[in-house]
């Protein structure tokens, strides 16, 4: 079974588009995507998601009636038609994730997708090489580089992943997640690496976008895995106002006591305003505007 390969983009024009690929490369890509498949179906166990629950080894997460609004399932059915990658490096960065799939023994179609950002291109600006043959040789065109294993996978509307905060990088699934209760929004405040004066004060803050965001920065763990000091360095770049405070002798974030550089703080934690530094994803913010306050 030979594998056809799309690409998903923030190009309104242009939502799907198809890699036209060499048999060679194709033969390869499916099995290649075959074995991912293999090792993403491993998952014994199937868990809703409900907005914050992290799997554990050997847990999937699902979302049951995914309405596949930009048409990747009929996609894989009806090929034909779809329109050429346009090989630019513009046009690659609109790319926000790679696609392909088949039809199944038992009649629905399984599409298998991968997260897509700006690492995996490979630029015609400079000079970009390969080994080959015992010599390095010079990439003609532009390129891109898959990535080793499967963000999701999407059959008879369940899309299942591990990882809602690789799987919101290609779909809107604010519907799926849930707003931070008061207690979330307290137990947010008691992390080790946040210090906020008032609690209480946090919680008169938290209107519905204060909450969804702190909700999806707990999913995400980007606290418990990123080091303060490079949080700091990338958000001083960016004018973002993050301050820190010695805390036991130990560096904390220290909360802003106003609603509005509280919003910024936490939209620059979800990661809207700056990818690189903080989870190695991508450079420009999804919208590619101006930023601005919330």
């Amino acid at each position: 079974m030979n594998l056809s390969l799309f690409a998903l983009t923030n190009d309104p024009s242009k939502r799907i588009v198809k890699f036209e690929l060499s048999k060679d490369v194709q033969n390869d890509l499916s099995g290649y995507i075959n074995s991912q498949e293999k090792d993403f179906d491993s998952a014994i166990d199937e868990v809703e998601f409900d907005g914050k629950y992290k799997p554990d080894d050997g847990e999937v997460l699902y979302i049951s009636d995914f309405d596949d609004i930009d048409g990747l399932t009929s996609t894989i059915e009806n090929p034909l038609g779809v329109d050429v990658v346009d090989p630019t490096e513009d046009f690659f960065i609109e790319i926000k994730a790679l696609f392909t799939g088949y039809t199944t023994d038992s009649g629905s179609v399984k599409v298998l997708l991968q997260n897509f950002d700006r690492r995996k291109i490979i630029s015609t600006n400079g000079l970009s090489i390969f080994h080959s043959s015992n010599v390095y040789k010079k990439i003609e065109g532009i390129g891109l580089t898959l990535d080793h294993k499967l963000t999701a996978t999407l059959e008879e509307g369940k899309l299942k992943f591990f990882s809602f905060h690789n799987a919101r990088q290609m779909f809107d699934l604010s519907q799926h997640y849930k707003v931070a209760t008061d207690d979330d929004v307290k137990d947010f405040a008691a992390l080790p690496m946040v210090k906020t004066e008032s609690t209480s004060h946090l919680i008169e803050m938290s209107d519905s976008w204060v909450r969804r965001k702190i909700s999806l920065i707990q999913q995400s763990g980007i606290l418990q895995v990123v080091p303060i000091s490079e949080m700091k360095t990338v958000a001083n770049e960016f004018h973002i106002p993050f301050f820190t405070e010695i805390d036991g002798g130990v560096e904390v974030i220290k909360l802003p006591d106003n609603k509005s550089d509280l919003k910024r703080l936490l939209r620059f934690l979800d990661e809207d305003y700056y990818k690189s530094p903080l989870s190695n994803t991508a450079f420009v913010t999804n919208s590619k505007r101006a930023m601005t306050n919330p």
